[in-house]
Order: C-alpha cells, then structure tokens, then sequence
C-alpha cells in the first residue's frame, strides 16, 4: 500500500489577496483575481503525489462551515508525508503547517505560487518549492513544476531529511519522550477527546452478564454496539479509535480487537503505536489458536521488523518482540521439549535486553529481562538487574497512580531475589488493583516458571511454593 501525503491548502475559487492589495494600493476599485485552488491540486499537487508513488489526503474543511475538527490535525499529524501549499497567505495553512512542524521533523514540503513572493520571515525559502504561474495565475510551467514536486516528495521519502525548523533547532518535544510501553495508555486516557464517547466505552467495558450471555460476550456487544454507532471511523478523533482497539483488549478479545484493526483508517493503522498492537494482537491469537497459528505470529514478527526497519523501533517494540519468544518457550515447554524451549528463552531474553537498554525507564521489558536471565539459572546477572527494573517502577508510581502491574512487578523482583514476604506484600497491595480476572493469570504464569525452573535445576522451592499457595490458593 502507499503511504499517505496530507495537502494542507485552500478550496475552491478565492480572491488573490495580493493581487487585492495591489489594486488597492494603485487605488484601482477592479475587483480581485481569482485564483482556482482546486484547479492547482487536481493539474499539480495530485499528480505529483500519486507519481511519487504515495497517496493523496485531503480534508475539506470549509464544508464544515469553516470549523477546522480534530479529525484534521490529526491527519496532519499522523500523515507520513505532507504538501503545505502556501499561496494568498491563508492564516490557516500558516497555522496548520506550524502544527506539522512541531510534530513532524521530516516529510513535510511547503509550495507557493511564484507570484506570492516575499515570504514571512520564519518560513524561509530554502524549505518551500515554487511553482510558476502567470498574471491570470494560471500555471504556466506545468512540466517542470510537476517534476520538482515529484522529485521533492521521492528524495522525501528516501532520505527523512529533518525539514522542521523546530526540529532543526530543539530536537523536538514531548509525547515522544513518554515511556514507549505506556503511550497507547496515555493516548487513550490523556488526549482530550469526546466524553460522551468515553463514558459510553467505560461502561460497556464494565457490561454485565445477561441471561444465557457470559460476561465477556456481553462486554464485547456492547462494545461493539458503541463501535458501529459512531462509525465511519475516518470522522472520529485518534482517541476515541484508539479507546475502541484498547477496550477490546483490555477484556482480552482478541479476535474483535484484531479485526477492529484491521478496519482503521490507514493513517492511523500505519502509526507504530498501532502496528506495536498489531503484532501484540497477532501473537496472541496465533499462540491461543490449537494449534497453534504460526503463520499469525510470523505476521506478528514481520510487524516488528518492519517498524525496527524503519529506525521506529522502542522498548515497546521489543518488549512485544520478546513476549512472542517467550510464548514460542512455553509451547516448547508444554512438548516438554526442554532445550528448544531454552533457545527461544535466549531470543526472549535478547529482546527484553534492547527492550530495557533501549529506555530504561520501561519497566515491562526490564522485569521480563531479568525474569528470563532467572529462568536460564544467569541467577547472579538478574540480581544486579533488579534494582535498576525497581527504580523504574518506583519512578513510574511517581508520575502516574499505581495500577495492578506496578506491583505485580515488584513482586516478581522480590521473589527472583527470595524477598518472599516482601512479594506477600506486593500481592497484597496489588490484588484490589486487578479489573479483571486475567490479570492474576498472567502473575500466577510467571512465578510459576520461576518455581518450575528452580525446580529443573534442583533449587528449592519450597518457600515459593507455600507463597503460591498463600496468594492464588
């Protein structure tokens, strides 16, 4: 599929406003020339975007009577490639341009007609492409204009060049210095979008059981029902498409949230925060399928080597990377074929390593790291690795409220380093903090491999056992 290029521009037939001020400065009354925007697109700009081998956006927003929705900047945002035409000076287009730059540091090509010279100071000329029109401002270099687009959006997408005058100077800011691993969550919960929507997620996320329908059957069609009532998804706001896709997740419907997927808009499923999903999503179903579904957890890898390909790659990344060796481990372990479960446990442990290195800060890929290192006996390795994965989720109960995993997670530590009253304790604090039920699964899983490795070694493990047993019954 081809990426997409958002066109920033004017609609239809509007005065030339230099052309205006021209006549009024000459104190001539002639009525201004027009200039036919549409006309520039459809000759110019499009051809130029589908010969570049990309795809044309666009979003009209006068036929929202000049109210610019979210909707807008967010294919500004999250569009992989962008024409900012800046002819007749429309503030707008000033303004949507400032919005790619500060989020985009690359990919980004300003134009403006030939007569439109001199331009604002800021967006200096050495970025912007001119095209030629006449005194009609009808284009009247064609050829050679659609040409120099053409090979501006190709070197675009060959070099990433950064283009962004912020970029150039401040390196960029903010949302992509948060935690990899939580900014689907901080997507979801922290950009303002429709509340009534969320509200209407929340609850039928919390839907109960029905006679002769089981709870989570019931979670997914009221889902479903908030889903289909607010579509096509291309009108609604990034947030509440990624609040749809997380709350299938959240009651692990799988299958639903992979489809749902599947059924975003392209420039919102391109986004690696999606395609980290993607793959999340993949491995599970093909892990849970009996058999097991190999070809969906190759689909899972091939997502993650592409986003790695791209330079893309963060800790997220790899902590879902790792997690598809781990799951490949325990289907070994379930043949009780034990040294291929441990080459896979090796992958999984090299993973979680770029995971950790990668941010240190992200504790999902730093516990599993030194959880994998226990398992594989490399018993002295995960203690030094333990306070480190521990300070990261100090530091995170720091900026955000704990959750289930904060603790959960700290408990895993204090078991790996045989603090077993301590991980009492973590459970303890953990436990009113479980929304669902899945969620002790997953702890009782990994503890249980550490008894289970302990055991294969001849460690004891009967202090992790009676643990156990205090905690999951």
């Amino acid at each position: 599929m081809n990426p997409f290029c958002f066109v920033i521009t004017s609609f239809g037939r509007k005065p030339d406003l230099k052309d205006l001020k021209d006549k009024h400065a000459s104190g001539k009354l002639d009525p201004a020339q027009e200039i036919d925007f549409d006309q520039i697109f459809d000759k110019l700009i499009k051809p130029a975007i589908i010969a570049a081998g990309m795809e044309p956006l666009i979003e009209n927003a006068e036929s929202s009577f000049g109210i610019i929705h979210k909707s807008m900047y967010e294919k500004i945002i999250l569009a992989e490639f962008c024409i900012a035409d800046l002819s007749n000076f429309n503030p707008n287009a000033y303004y949507e341009l400032g919005m790619r730059y500060a989020t985009k540091p690359y990919t980004t090509i300003p134009i403006i007609a030939s007569t439109h010279f001199p331009l604002p100071f800021d967006v200096g000329p050495n970025r912007t492409l001119t095209y030629s029109v006449d005194a009609n401002f009808q284009l009247c270099d064609l050829d050679n204009d659609l040409k120099k687009l053409t090979n501006a959006l190709i070197s675009a997408k060959q070099n990433r060049n950064t283009d962004s005058p912020l970029y150039d100077l401040v390196n960029g800011i903010s949302f992509n210095n948060s935690v990899a691993h939580e900014k689907t969550d901080i997507f979801r919960e922290k950009v303002r979008y429709d509340d009534a929507i969320k509200e209407e997620l929340a609850y039928a996320r919390r839907a109960a059981a029905s006679s002769g329908v089981p709870e989570k059957e019931a979670r997914i069609e009221a889902i479903s029902k908030v889903i289909e009532k607010h579509k096509p998804l291309e009108n609604l706001e990034s947030g509440v498409v990624i609040d749809m896709m997380i709350s299938f997740r959240n009651i692990e419907a799988f299958p639903q949230m992979l489809s749902f997927i599947k059924s975003m808009p392209r420039y919102l499923f391109e986004t690696v925060m999606v395609q980290e999903q993607y793959a999340f999503v993949l491995n599970r179903i093909g892990t849970k399928s009996n058999p097991v579904d190999a070809v969906k957890i190759a689909k899972a890898e091939a997502a993650l080597q592409k986003v790695e390909e791209m330079g893309k790659a963060s800790s997220e990344t790899y902590g879902i990377w790792g997690r598809i060796y781990k799951d490949k481990s325990d289907e070994a372990l379930k043949s009780n074929d034990i040294p291929t479960a441990k080459v896979h446990l090796e992958n999984a442990c090299e993973y979680y390593r770029k995971g950790f290195e990668f941010d240190p800060r992200d504790a999902y890929p730093g516990v599993n790291y030194v959880t994998c290192l226990e398992l594989l006996g490399k018993t002295e390795e995960a203690a030094r690795l333990v306070p480190a994965v521990e300070y990261a989720v100090l530091s995170k109960m720091k900026r955000k409220k704990p959750d289930y995993w904060d603790y959960a997670t700290l408990m895993e530590l204090a078991v790996i380093e045989n603090r077993f009253g301590t991980a009492e304790m973590y459970f303890n604090r953990a436990k009113p903090l479980a929304v669902e039920s899945w969620m002790f699964d997953t702890t009782i899983k990994n503890v249980g491999l550490i008894l289970n490795y302990r055991k294969e070694r001849g460690k004891s493990i009967h202090d992790l056992d009676t643990l156990l047993k205090k905690c999951f019954g």
